[in-house]
């Protein structure tokens, strides 16, 4: 039976933010992972905070364990960056502030960044933003590009982006930027929500998926209220975030086992980020581990 390397995984330090950055690195060496993705958001990396003395002790505090830093994710969610909106002064700030994260990602020893694509208004006609999203993405792919970077595009729910959210989207918008530099990642609990499979992203993405992030949750239908009254808006299952990996009811075996078929040669992280994990992160990340463990290499 074909298989990942344990090589091949990494962990987010998304749900460890209730501890040290220091806690939270020998965490991740003693439970035996050997890669991170770092979750630029408070407390523990704010692109804004940092300068090349604190980048450079940061990057010091993971080389020295032997970890190796194979994505960055500056928080783009909650912080007041869209890189679609309408608001010109707004989209600017936001495509600044991206690119000071793939110069802090280079500086780092990071080789790829993800990238989330914004969202647009539901009174404007979705072209627009899909429009604002393209020649931003084209912008940070030529940043990304200068500073040797890759950067991964994300899918997102109805509820984040009204503009990309499913695999077919994504190829065409990552097609429309047409730069090197510009890649797509696959989300599990994303893709679980629509309905997607691994063997499809796969089919319509090919070479292009570069990233994995690997979550659990509970996709289950919505109900007949939220079906009548969010017709047509409201689409895809009801999630409940990305949830301990024995808690939910994704295949996360077949999921591992279709990315070892299709010869899957890049990095899958772990991705647990709900507040209810927060206050025994290391416990959680275990379970994840140990659940993953018995399907690789």
């Amino acid at each position: 039976m074909i298989k990942l390397d344990k090589s091949q995984i990494a962990i987010g330090n998304y749900h460890y933010v209730s501890f040290s950055f220091d806690y939270f690195l020998d965490s991740v060496q003693k439970l035996g992972i050997k890669n991170i993705e770092l979750w630029g958001a408070k407390p523990h990396f704010c692109v804004d905070d940092q300068d090349q003395q604190t980048i450079r002790e940061i990057k010091k505090q993971i080389d020295d364990r032997g970890l190796k830093l194979i994505s960055f994710c500056p928080e783009q969610n909650t912080y007041p960056i869209d890189i679609s909106c309408r608001e010109t002064r707004l989209r600017q700030r936001s495509v600044d502030h991206m690119v000071r994260a793939i110069e802090t990602g280079a500086l780092l020893g990071s080789p790829t960044l993800l990238v989330c694509p914004g969202n647009g208004y539901m009174d404007e006609p979705l072209e627009a933003a899909w429009a604002r999203c393209r020649e931003s993405l084209l912008a940070l792919a030529a940043a990304a590009q200068s500073c040797q970077m890759t950067l991964v595009l994300e899918t997102q729910s109805v509820e984040e982006s009204n503009f990309l959210n499913n695999v077919h989207q994504q190829k065409k918008m990552i097609d429309e930027v047409g730069h090197p530099n510009l890649k797509a990642m696959l989300d599990t609990v994303q893709m679980a929500q629509f309905d997607r499979s691994i063997d499809e992203n796969i089919r319509i993405l090919g070479s292009d998926m570069k990233h994995v992030h690997l979550g659990n949750t509970l996709a289950i239908d919505r109900d007949l209220k939220e079906q009548h009254i969010r017709a047509g808006i409201l689409t895809g299952k009801k999630v409940s975030g990305h949830i301990g990996f024995k808690e939910g009811n994704l295949p996360l075996e077949d999921y591992l086992l279709a990315l070892a078929g299709h010869h899957y040669q890049d990095y899958v992280t772990i991705e647990i980020c709900q507040r209810a994990y927060f206050l025994q992160a290391e416990k959680y990340a275990r379970e994840a581990f140990e659940t993953i463990s018995q399907y690789l290499a």
